[in-house]
């Protein structure tokens, strides 16, 4: 639905706010295609590796091991990740990743994603202290767990935000190899802007092509040798 709102009203600012399990198992299909087309909206996946609110069920992000009610005995297969999916589909044009309790890069993040021209893919970390507390307190834990990826052409959040990472990393966004090597690093959990590419094909710019055109003259346009006739009562 998204995609055809921009498609047709390019001048609307749409957001997809979606999480983990409706973007990476129902929504697949939809995530997939809206990246190939690139089409100039923000998706920001809301991640916590839990359906939480259908009250604790393995998510297609859920970690090897998880216990929940549709696997009393831990989940057996490895996770989905959104980042490396991503990267992998061609026209990929924005990618990066945030977390929920650091609000100045969050906030950074998507105003960075919002301004980018093209699909922007946001993945933001999310807490569920409800079913996943033990989760919860990993990611919060330690700061030593995250890095924050620096280019001049990246994500900058404010001074007060640069200074409670205690890594950081220079990369470049425009090297979708590096960004892809970073997605799939154990080091740290990166954060900030993997990949960027403004001048990625956007459908959207294909589709404005007949915007205004009243349905006689789309008609008349793709059938041009077409005699229309008129009939009075």
């Amino acid at each position: 639905m998204a995609s055809g709102v921009k498609f047709r009203r390019p001048d609307l600012h749409v957001f997809v706010v979606t999480g983990d399990g409706d973007c990476c198992s129902i929504g697949a299909g939809h995530w997939i295609h809206a990246i190939r087309y690139n089409l100039d909206i923000t998706v920001l996946l809301f991640d916590n590796q839990i359906y939480g609110m259908t009250k604790k069920q393995t998510s297609p992000t859920s970690r090897m091991g998880t216990i929940s009610n549709t696997h009393p005995y831990g989940s057996v297969l490895p996770p989905i990740d959104p980042i490396q999916t991503t990267l992998g589909v061609s026209n990929a044009s924005f990618v990066a990743q945030t977390v929920d309790w650091i609000p100045g890069h969050l906030y950074a993040t998507i105003k960075a994603a919002h301004a980018h021209k093209g699909f922007s893919f946001v993945k933001i970390s999310m807490r569920c202290p409800k079913f996943m507390p033990d989760l919860a307190e990993e990611k919060t834990s330690s700061r030593d767990h995250y890095c924050l990826l620096q280019d001049p052409n990246g994500i900058t959040p404010d001074e007060a935000t640069q200074r409670i990472f205690r890594n950081a990393k220079l990369h470049d966004p425009t090297n979708i190899n590096a960004a892809r090597a970073l997605a799939q690093s154990d080091d740290f959990i990166y954060l900030g802007l993997f990949y960027r590419d403004p001048g990625a094909l956007r459908y959207d710019l294909y589709g404005a092509h007949n915007l205004g055109y009243t349905p006689e003259k789309n008609w008349l346009r793709s059938t041009p040798n077409s005699t229309v006739l008129q009939c009075n009562s």
